[in-house]
């Protein structure tokens, strides 16, 4: 690949385009802070000489990953459980599928929907096990023998008394309490399984800077959407990009030099990991860095991600 020097854009030109955009966001704001008050405001009253403090030469590398979710990990299986032993777990519901980087849970998880009846194995859903009555034998009823004296002569004689089995209350059968449900006639089951994670998650932007702003991660998702509108410098691999960055950008510095280090280290993490594939290719971006200061005090920057030609700009205003 030859070298190709990309051009960084003027300075007036990044602080122009910023200000257009400042104006149409929040027009009261700039007035707040640039403003005049008894004057009518006008954006000409918005210098860069009186505004701009310092600018730094920065160089952003930017690319795109997918991800695609592998399965929740685990035996997916189903409980079964006394039915006052259903309160003692704790169960989920989900409408939606789940994005994985939000989730700080188990992967396999118990259900709620599917918490269900059935009839106890043991007792047939009686909640009791029926046996023949221990005090009467299963006939239901006592028989004691009387001693009988007949006439005068008081003849002995034994005569047969029945009465209802007071502990089968006469039917002859028992009721115990049936030990595997604990007399709630029912067991209950419930499924454990996975959560619905999202599989796949396109586009995700990876965006290294060597301003090392805070900002990043809302500058790399604004350079995702419009991505078609800033020039870079394409690479296929971080090697070829560690050779011709200086000549690419016309610059270079030692957080230029460690930004490409820790982009290729995470690069080189997505291509290991599963989980990932990268959709685009790697691309450098000259990035101008302006430290600013409102008429007011407000200190904020400016940042440029682009040629002279394609460039987009991010501010913390």
């Amino acid at each position: 690949m030859p070298d190709v020097t990309i051009k960084t854009p003027n300075l007036d030109d990044i602080f122009e385009k910023w200000k257009q955009t400042a104006y149409r966001k929040d027009k009261k704001k700039l007035e707040k802070q640039f403003g005049t008050k008894g004057a009518v405001f006008s954006l000409d009253v918005i210098s860069a000489a009186e505004t701009v403090k310092d600018t730094m030469k920065e160089a952003a590398i930017y690319y795109a990953v997918q991800k695609t979710v592998a399965p929740a990990k685990g035996k997916e299986e189903e409980e079964t459980v006394r039915a006052d032993k259903v309160s003692k777990e704790t169960y989920f519901i989900f409408k939606n599928e789940v994005n994985k980087d939000e989730w700080d849970g188990d992967e396999i998880v118990p259900m709620y929907n599917s918490i269900k009846a059935k009839p106890c194995p043991k007792c047939k859903g009686k909640g009791y096990i029926e046996d023949k009555c221990s005090s009467c034998g299963g006939n239901g009823k006592i028989s004691d023998k009387l001693l009988v004296l007949e006439g005068e002569e008081m003849n002995k004689d034994k005569k047969v008394f029945e009465y209802p089995c007071g502990n089968c209350y006469g039917s002859g059968k028992t009721k115990d309490l049936c030990k595997e449900c604990n007399g709630h006639k029912n067991l209950y089951t419930y499924e454990i399984k996975a959560v619905p994670f999202k599989r796949v998650v396109s586009g995700m932007p990876v965006l290294h800077s060597s301003a090392k702003t805070k900002y990043e991660k809302e500058m790399g998702e604004d350079l995702h959407k419009l991505i078609d509108e800033v020039e870079g410098i394409r690479f296929d691999d971080f090697k070829s990009l560690d050779k011709k960055a200086e000549p690419s950008l016309g610059y270079y510095n030692k957080n230029i030099k460690k930004t490409i280090s820790s982009a290729g280290k995470d690069y080189k993490n997505y291509e290991k990991d599963d989980d990932y594939k990268l959709v685009t290719k790697i691309h450098l971006f000259p990035m101008i860095q302006m430290m600013c200061e409102t008429k007011k005090g407000k200190s904020f920057e400016i940042y440029s991600l682009g040629s002279d030609k394609k460039f987009i700009t991010y501010s913390n205003f």
